[in-house]
């Protein structure tokens, strides 16, 4: 079945990263994603951040941006994600809020969304817009690390502990790879449990 640009059928993989944590991926989630993706990089207004990165503040490298929740209600692809995502997960996400990543140089370090405070059981979904790029995984205490290639379209959702016990982030490219924007749409949700932490210094 589809909604309109988003297809519900599109086939699920689970990505078990340990006895708690997990990621689903859905390739082809979205279609007709390059007229969302031009229409919000005309229309969000972008902003750039400040973060701490060896003991000094420096500019993020990346965009951030955010849609009034009723004109995302308005908008059919977020509409319908939002919808297919709380039933599936059975959770109330909030969002979407917009990470814009401007060509290749753009990127995210390996962090976890800490600024939820509550981490022990969390639902974060992203669908991705644009440029195909890799989406890391990594354990907290070392060891095993997951590459995801994320394409324009794709729909990933991390779940359990994960944001407890896995880092994530967007690397950097090659600077002699060319790579177009790119723009990712994020749900959160929190159970609110256990002990909350400290957001680190951004």
């Amino acid at each position: 079945m589809q909604h309109g640009t988003i297809d519900r059928k599109a086939p699920r993989e689970r990505i078990q990263l340990d006895a708690t944590s997990w990621v689903d991926v859905v390739r082809g989630f979205a279609h007709d994603t390059e007229r969302t993706m031009e229409r919000l990089i005309r229309e969000v207004r972008w902003t750039q951040n400040r973060v701490i990165r060896g003991g000094r503040k420096v500019d993020d490298p990346r965009l951030g941006g955010s849609i009034p929740w009723a004109e995302a209600e308005r908008d059919p692809t977020f509409h319908f994600t939002r919808l297919i995502l709380d039933a599936r997960y059975r959770v109330r996400l909030f969002g979407p809020q917009l990470v814009y990543y401007r060509n290749g140089r753009d990127s995210m370090g390996l962090h976890r969304d800490d600024e939820m405070r509550y981490l022990d059981k969390t639902i974060i979904a992203g669908l991705a817009f644009g440029a195909t790029r890799p989406f890391v995984l990594r354990a907290i205490r070392g060891g095993a690390t997951h590459e995801l290639m994320l394409a324009s379209g794709d729909l990933y959702v991390m779940g359990g502990r994960c944001q407890a016990d896995w880092l994530h982030g967007v690397p950097k490219m090659l600077h002699d790879v060319e790579c177009g924007p790119k723009i990712s749409a994020v749900w959160r949700w929190t159970a609110k449990l256990g002990r909350p932490v400290e957001p680190a210094p951004r």
